[in-house]
């Protein structure tokens, strides 16, 4: 009976080690992934435009220029831009004379963005919301600020005035008239 019950002991362990080994084996095979994924994004917004929308002047500017102010003194392009920054130079010969562009911002990227900031940036490089150089004045409006920039080409406008204020009675130097303006835009990425 010792024995029976001692043959019957190793049996059963013996089972078990079997058992554990097969468990084992089906459990410890490799995991193969055979087409992995890469997650990409891609940053990319920007000014892509600056469109005169309208122009008031009553005379043509003090420069000989054409009534439009597509050339600032010397010929230059007017106005000029980059990815986070557009530059307008005054081209207004007369008071109350004014001129209105439209700003286009793009996004190409594969995020979703939103404008941040918006600011001048004043002749020493600080920024300012708002910059007015007597008699020039510079402005801006953007009721859409807080838009989405969807990804893959979502759009916003906003525009920018710059008026030769109607108040003045003497015809400043020209060096007063010749003043550029920069505003600056900066863009996140959307909650």
């Amino acid at each position: 009976m010792k024995n029976k019950r001692k043959n019957m002991i190793i049996a059963v362990l013996l089972f078990i080690v079997i058992l554990m080994s097969a468990a084992f084996a089906a459990f410890s095979t490799n995991l193969t992934i055979s087409n992995p994924t890469k997650v990409m994004t891609t940053w990319d917004v920007k000014i892509t435009n600056i469109a005169l929308k309208e122009s008031t002047q009553s005379t043509p500017n003090p420069y000989g220029y054409a009534e439009s102010p597509a050339n600032t003194p010397g010929g230059a392009a007017n106005p000029t831009y980059t990815d986070t920054t557009a530059t307008f130079y005054s081209t207004l010969g007369t008071p109350g004379d004014s001129v209105t562009y439209v700003v286009t911002i793009v996004n190409n990227g594969t995020v979703n963005a939103v404008v941040n900031n918006v600011q001048w940036i004043n002749d020493d490089g600080t920024a300012d919301l708002q910059y007015n150089v007597s008699p020039i004045i510079y402005s801006y409006s953007f009721p859409n600020q807080n838009q989405t920039l969807v990804k893959n080409g979502g759009t916003t406008t906003l525009e920018v005035t710059v008026t030769y204020d109607s108040e003045v009675t003497d015809q400043p130097a020209e060096s007063l008239l010749e003043k550029s303006a920069t505003l600056s835009i900066d863009y996140v990425q959307a909650a």
